[in-house]
């Protein structure tokens, strides 16, 4: 990999970091756009579920405290039936078309965020189950389960201050999960490993000073701050593999 690249890798991960802090979210959506303008989804996802496992270690005690564990408990449940899924699709879906799908994902699900969206039932047993399976499908296949359960979040009936602790619970546990399937596909190598390291600190470092802004002035809505990121990022994304593919 050319030395120019970290250039751009290190500030994609910085602003990612700083909307994980503050939101509880959003990391791997914003990040994995950015890493795979210079890496293959096969070798971006697992160091952005890398990144992100670390970096929420220092939101996860107050999160424990915030969140619902009934809903943390289904939805980790259905992303546990998600993950084989998602892994057999990062295994046998070409790059670029891979990188295309991971950015239109991401635009289809701020657009039922932007639309102000509300999923029924969102207290039931089986929508809690439903969007663990979606959520853990595609953290496997691109480290993007993020907004799914986002989506879940906005529609359910908790304050933000709980949405945020239980996201940031979900997460860590399923992406856990994840990056292990990863590794026993034989997908995490010493490239993934010494990538990751380099991107450790200004990833921690920002997601501390994003939570330090959640905790100074926390926000009516995370949506406000994610949805234009991700949309930006997205679209970057979509540009790129065009041209890589047309």
């Amino acid at each position: 990999m050319a030395e120019s690249v970290w250039i751009y890798l290190v500030p994609m991960v910085v602003v990612a970091g700083l909307v994980r802090g503050y939101t509880g979210f959003g990391f791997a959506s914003v990040a994995i756009v950015g890493m795979n303008l210079f890496l293959d989804p096969q070798q971006s996802v697992p160091v952005i579920l890398s990144l992100d496992i670390l970096c929420s270690a220092p939101l996860l005690r107050q999160a424990v405290h915030q969140g619902d564990v009934p809903t943390f408990r289904l939805l980790t449940l259905g992303s546990l039936l998600g993950i084989p899924i998602g892994l057999g699709l990062l295994l046998l879906i070409p790059s670029e078309p891979l990188k295309l799908g991971i950015c239109v994902l991401i635009l289809l699900v701020c657009l039922l965020l932007a639309l102000n969206i509300r999923f029924q039932g969102t207290d039931k047993l089986s929508t809690r189950l439903g969007f663990g399976v979606v959520a853990g499908t595609a953290t496997a296949a691109s480290s993007v389960g993020g907004p799914i359960i986002v989506s879940y979040m906005l529609s359910s009936s908790l304050n933000p201050t709980a949405q945020r602790g239980t996201m940031i619970m979900f997460f860590v546990v399923s992406e856990l999960l994840a990056l292990g399937a990863l590794f026993s596909s034989g997908l995490v190598g010493i490239a993934v490993l010494q990538l990751t390291a380099i991107l450790l600190l200004p990833t921690l470092l920002a997601v501390r000073g994003g939570q330090y802004l959640f905790n100074y002035r926390p926000p009516a809505s995370f949506k406000y701050l994610a949805l234009p990121t991700m949309v930006m990022v997205a679209f970057l994304g979509i540009s790129a593999s065009y041209r890589e593919l047309f």
